[in-house]
């Protein structure tokens, strides 16, 4: 199925009383997101260099008009910018972006990274924080224990400087893991969404 075949259609008159039948670009409907979070229906998938939409709908779907379901799955509306950039093309944005700038040695910010060890559980959890210079400056490291009910977890807390080209690197690999829907319920998927939009 075709993304705008499923658009329900609507009746414009324009000012000489001329009826158009149109489809309803504006008509908005997304996924549950316990529905997205479900291994059985969803799994991740690794964008790699070349892939696009239709690509990847070929790839998985044997349909590249099914490129829409990628897009949709993903919340992603504009395949430009909320699609990884190739090799290339990022090298192009980050000359048009900082035509001046020594991207490697200027400081784009500065990050707090604070990791706790459970080990009990052997859980590693890690928050980073953006933090300023001044408090980048001033930071002291620390490595300490605390016990909780649970057992004792190991506290440790550094701090980092993030150049322009790193922290380009990062926004762009954050776009490239996205769910697929599992092929087999493709059909059903589609026509649900037909429903919905109807």
């Amino acid at each position: 199925m075709r993304y705008f075949d499923s658009l329900p259609n609507v009746v414009v008159t324009n000012s000489n009383n001329q009826s158009y039948v149109l489809k309803n670009l504006l008509v908005r409907t997304q996924l549950i997101p316990q529905l997205a979070k479900n291994p059985l229906i969803f799994y991740k998938y690794s964008i790699q260099d070349g892939d696009t939409p239709e690509i990847i709908a070929h790839k998985y779907y044997n349909d590249m008009y099914r490129y829409w379901i990628i897009l949709f799955a993903n919340e992603i509306l504009d395949p430009q910018w909320n699609w990884p950039l190739n090799t290339n093309q990022f090298n192009d944005f980050l000359s048009s972006k900082y035509p001046s700038t020594n991207i490697y040695t200027t400081v784009h910010h500065y990050e707090k990274t604070i990791t706790q060890f459970d080990i009990s559980t052997q859980t590693t959890t890690v928050n980073t924080v953006e933090i300023t210079q001044s408090d980048y400056n001033s930071f002291m490291p620390v490595n300490s224990t605390f016990t909780l009910p649970t057992g004792p977890v190991n506290y440790t807390t550094s701090a980092s400087v993030v150049n322009i080209y790193d922290y380009e690197v990062a926004q762009n690999e954050a776009k490239r893991t996205i769910n697929i829907l599992n092929s087999q319920y493709i059909d059903q998927f589609e026509q649900e969404f037909k429903k919905l939009l109807s």
